[in-house]
């Protein structure tokens, strides 16, 4: 009989959680670039993200997640002026329906920035 509960709690628990992941933007870059601009390309592919939880999908426990506070990380993890080719997804995890893991995932290429030839500081 305890099989049979566990292997019902474990087959209720599967369908009442799950995943959901959406498209957030695109974007050719974070800052604006010119014709008479320039960038050092300083790391490809990095990825940086913001996370929130709420109770039922509207209880905030906390700040909810941010694509500024990522994309503010991403730089500051790679020590870059901005990003090109950046892309966002929100991302939704569901726990028993109750807990919600809501996130926001920004990657790019990240850039050291030139403003008509002069370094951005």
């Amino acid at each position: 009989m305890k099989k049979i509960t566990l292997a019902a709690l474990s087959g209720l628990t599967a369908l009442l959680s799950g995943c959901i992941a959406t498209p957030g933007g695109l974007a050719p870059s974070s800052i604006p670039i010119t014709a008479n601009d320039s960038y050092t390309i300083v790391r490809r592919n990095v990825e940086s993200s913001s996370t929130g939880v709420s109770l039922f999908g509207a209880i905030p426990l906390g700040p909810g997640p941010s694509a500024y506070r990522a994309l503010m990380a991403a730089k500051e993890d790679n020590h870059a002026d901005g990003l090109i080719n950046v892309t966002a997804e929100n991302r939704h995890y569901y726990y028993l329906l109750l807990i919600t893991y809501d996130k926001i995932v920004v990657s790019g290429d990240a850039i050291k920035f030139q403003i008509g030839g002069e370094d951005v500081e």
